[in-house]
Order: C-alpha cells, then sequence, then structure tokens
C-alpha cells in the first residue's frame, strides 16, 4: 500500500491562491468553505516587515482522528491508504471537525455533510497529480509516494529538514513542510487582530493570543479561512439534560437500595429520568446535520466512536428506567432491588463516557484528560439531585430532603474545587490549553465563569443549604440551591463547550 505525501517548499510559496481555486474548480467546493486554502501571516514592522504563505490541507494522518471518532464509519481509509468520506453514510454530528487537529474538515452547505481534502483520490485513480499540485506556477507542492525511494518527496523527506504541524498530537501527518516559520505552523502563537475570509472581516477567536503593544513587530494574521466551530449551544444542553437523566436515575436506584421505598425514589425520579433522557436524544438528533439519518448510528455503528457507543449506552440507560417505572407502576417492586446495581453502573457509564467522547476532539486541548469525566461524574449527582428535590417540593414530598441536600452541597463542593484547581491553580501543559482556560479566567468567559459557574454553582448551594438546616424555610432554601446548582452547571456545561473551540486551530 502506498503511502502518499506531499512536501511544500514555502520558500516557494507566493500566495497566488491558484491550489484553492483550482481544488474548488475540481471538486465544487461551495463559497465559505475550502478544502485547502493560503493562510497569510505577517511579521516585523516597516521597513522590515514580511508576509509569510502557509498552504494548509487535509494531512492524510497515519492515525487520523476523524476516522476513530465519525459514529458511522464515513470517514474510512482507501485501500491505497487515503484518509476518504462517504457522504451517504455522514449523519452530520460534526464530531470529526472537533477531532481534526489542523481545521480541515467541514460541512458542505449543499449537501449537509461533512467534506475534507482527500489528495484528489479521483484524479490519482487516473496517474493525474492532485489540482493543486497541476497549478502551482512554482511548483512548490511535490506530491508523491514517501514510501517510494525514487519519488521526489520521498528524496525530500531524507535529506531535507522538513516540519509537519502539530507532531505532538501523534497524528502522524504526512504533509512536510521546508522552510516553515514556526508563526506560521503553530497557529496559536500568531496574534489575530481581526481575519478576511472570502469578503467578510471577523473577529479574532476569544482564545486566540492577544497583540502586545509593545511588540507590533510579532507575528500576525492577517489572511485565513477558518471553518465554523463545530459544537455550541445545543450541546451544553445535551450535557445538562444527560447529567439531570442519568444523576436522577443513579440516585433513585441507591436510595432504593439504602431502604427508601417511597414515590420520589420509585417514581418521581425514574420519571425525571425518562423525561430528560427524550429530551437528550431530541437535542442530540436536532443538532445533526442530516436527521433523518439519526438511526445510522445505531445501525453503522464504529465501534471506536464514543459517540457511537454513547448512543447505545444512553438508549440502555433509557430503557432501564423506563423499565423501572413499569414495574413500580405495577407494583412488582421486588425487582427493583435486583435491577438497582445494573441501574446504577449504566447510569456511571452513561454519564462517564461524554468525557472520553470529547477527549477524542483530539484538536482541543482543554478536552483532554481523565478528570473531565470526573467532574461529569460531580455534576450529574448536583444536577441529578436538584431535579428530584424540585420535583419533591412541586408534590409536596419532602421525605428525601435531607439526603438529597447533601448529595447537592457534596456534588457542589467537588465540581467547584475541580474548577478552581483545573482552570485557576494548576499550570496548563499546553499553550492551547493556556489559552483557554485564560479566555476562562480573564477573558470573554470570565463573568460567566466567576458569577455563574462558582458562584452558582458551587458558592450559592452551598451556602444556601447550610442557612437551611434547622430553618423554617428549608423546603425553599433547599429548592433555591438546586435551581442555583442547575443554572450554575449549565454555566460551566456552555463554558466548557464554548471555550474549548476558541482557540484558532488553522
Amino acid at each position: 500500500m502506498p503511502r502518499y505525501g506531499f512536501a511544500i517548499d514555502l520558500k516557494k510559496c507566493i500566495g497566488c491562491h491558484a491550489c484553492t481555486i483550482a481544488c474548488k474548480s475540481e471538486h465544487d467546493i461551495p463559497v465559505g468553505v475550502n478544502r485547502c486554502w493560503v493562510k497569510t501571516v505577517e511579521k516585523g514592522t516597516f521597513p522590515q516587515a514580511r508576509r509569510l504563505f502557509f498552504p494548509v490541507l487535509c494531512n492524510q494522518c497515519a492515525d487520523a482522528p476523524c476516522m476513530n471518532i465519525c459514529p458511522t464509519g464515513a470517514l474510512f481509509r482507501r485501500r491505497d491508504g487515503i484518509v476518504d468520506l462517504n457522504g451517504e453514510s455522514c449523519i452530520g454530528c460534526r464530531a470529526c471537525m472537533v477531532a481534526c487537529p489542523y481545521d480541515q474538515l467541514f460541512i458542505d452547505p449543499n449537501t449537509r455533510t461533512a467534506e475534507k481534502c482527500n489528495f484528489c483520490a479521483n484524479r490519482i485513480e487516473n496517474k493525474l497529480e492532485p489540482a493543486c499540485v497541476s497549478v502551482c506556477p512554482t511548483e512548490c507542492r511535490i506530491f508523491g509516494d514517501l514510501d517510494d525511494p525514487t519519488s521526489e518527496v520521498a528524496q525530500i523527506a531524507m535529506r531535507e529538514s522538513v516540519m509537519v504541524r502539530k507532531p505532538e498530537k501523534g497524528t502522524g501527518p504526512k504533509v512536510l513542510y521546508l522552510g516553515a516559520d514556526e508563526s506560521v505552523i503553530r497557529p496559536e502563537i500568531a496574534t489575530r487582530p481581526f481575519m478576511f475570509r472570502e469578503g467578510q472581516v471577523l473577529l479574532r477567536p476569544l482564545g486566540s493570543l492577544e497583540e502586545d503593544p509593545d511588540a507590533p513587530g510579532d507575528a500576525r494574521v492577517d489572511y485565513d479561512m477558518p471553518h465554523k466551530k463545530a459544537w455550541g449551544f445545543d450541546l451544553a444542553l445535551y450535557l445538562l439534560f444527560k447529567g439531570i437523566s442519568t444523576g436522577a436515575m443513579f440516585i433513585s436506584a441507591l436510595l432504593w437500595l439504602l431502604g427508601d421505598r417511597g414515590w420520589l425514589t420509585g417514581l418521581a425520579g425514574p420519571a425525571v429520568s425518562v423525561l430528560f433522557a427524550m429530551a437528550t436524544a431530541v437535542v442530540l438528533v436536532i443538532d445533526l446535520e442530516r436527521p433523518e439519518r439519526f438511526y445510522y448510528i445505531l445501525t453503522r455503528p464504529n465501534w471506536s466512536s464514543w459517540l457511537a457507543r454513547g448512543a447505545f449506552l444512553i438508549t440502555g440507560h433509557s430503557g432501564l428506567a423506563t423499565l423501572w417505572l413499569f414495574l413500580y407502576w405495577m407494583g412488582w417492586t421486588t425487582p427493583l432491588v435486583w435491577m438497582a446495581p445494573v441501574v446504577m453502573l449504566i447510569a456511571v457509564a452513561t454519564t462517564g463516557y461524554t468525557g472520553l467522547l470529547f477527549a477524542q476532539g483530539l484538536a482541543r486541548d482543554l478536552w483532554q484528560g481523565p478528570h473531565a469525566t470526573i467532574d461529569l461524574l460531580a455534576q450529574a449527582a448536583v444536577e441529578g439531585a436538584a431535579a428530584m428535590l424540585i420535583a419533591g417540593a412541586l408534590f409536596g414530598d419532602t421525605t428525601a430532603s435531607r439526603a438529597l441536600t447533601l448529595t447537592i452541597a457534596l456534588g457542589a463542593l467537588v465540581h467547584v474545587v475541580f474548577l478552581l484547581v483545573e482552570h485557576v491553580f494548576a499550570p496548563s501543559p499546553t499553550l492551547g490549553h493556556d489559552l483557554a482556560v485564560k479566555a476562562i479566567r480573564r477573558g470573554a468567559f470570565a463573568r460567566l465563569f466567576w458569577f455563574g459557574a462558582i458562584g452558582l454553582g458551587g458558592v450559592a448551594p452551598i451556602a444556601l443549604i447550610a442557612l437551611a438546616a434547622g430553618s423554617a424555610f428549608a423546603t425553599a432554601l433547599g429548592v433555591g440551591a438546586a435551581v442555583a446548582a442547575l443554572a450554575g452547571g449549565f454555566a460551566w456545561e456552555y463554558i466548557w463547550v464554548e471555550a474549548g473551540q476558541s482557540v484558532p486551530n488553522s
């Protein structure tokens, strides 16, 4: 099997954009999105200013993160080694976009499915060079088989000092650059006062490096065509709804095992779980670019994807919660004791898989690591207990209030300690992570973080629950704590989704 790759000599690139136009013409790419383009970075001050051109395209990774996360196997490796995309299998979940560290996947507005560079596989099959290579006037692009020692690209790789984009991601990129300045190959170290994209002037990404007025000659991006962020408000809703659903079911099963056989644990908690599991599914389906294909994730699953695994976990969790409701309603409560441990295990798995899914979003440094899964479990406990406490107050059942308020207080404490340690006190492992954290602590997300995530999500519930002890207004204060916890939890979930994607990737 060949190992096709590019060598791009940046000393020869003149920024003519012929490659971009040829690619658009060859593959009928709509306006506003691009398979390949040329980024422009400026450095220095007059008269020593320089303009640097940097062509970007799919890196055809040896270990392609987009393939790993795609839930339906729409992204696949051809027999000739090229990673390609089958639009007929794509559901438009945009997970591949958060997985690609090079910002090379996008949604085609015509087909509403994912799209990417495939090294012009259609031309390679006919012994032709990729379109971008054939039109390059300076021949700065060299294409060939990296495993063929007689090919020019393989000889360049062996004898020249070449660089690749983001080697620390371990993807094994096959696009090699000659003469690359660090400011063009590392998108996070150049400032972005504003940028152009096909006739538009865009504000800088919220997590990009800020300009230093004392260093006017620092590298700054002058022209770029980044794709839209993949996930947004809908994913924050998904996190909230799923947290309420799994948390309520876990707590109901746990209290049932501990001897609480009341209406709240037998009916209300599981009912809340089923309701919000349905809401979770609705949010996920509506969020798809091709919602009519939602069932592909169950009929064509790619088992390396946590999105596919999660779909089955959510389905199993919903089924068990529904079965619990049915058995309780029929008065067959004996099996619930046997079911409870299984229900708790599935609830934990359904909560925790999201941390592993976001970690598969390799492009986003803020989402990497196992700590997010631990925090998601704490958040689910808070959100589930809060929803059950509100339901109990509405229907006059306060039998489990003490256990629920204690769960909210302990969960909120764990959550706020995690936020402070992870995003305030601990050093960042990468510059991308540091830029995202700075946007959270003192940038665009600072007010929502300190007043919403920390204040409402941590300080307020603990303070209200402490005041409720022995108070005549214990129920009202408990409900207030529950509402604050839900609002603060949602604030953090929104920040986590948005700030993770705020650092430039192209």
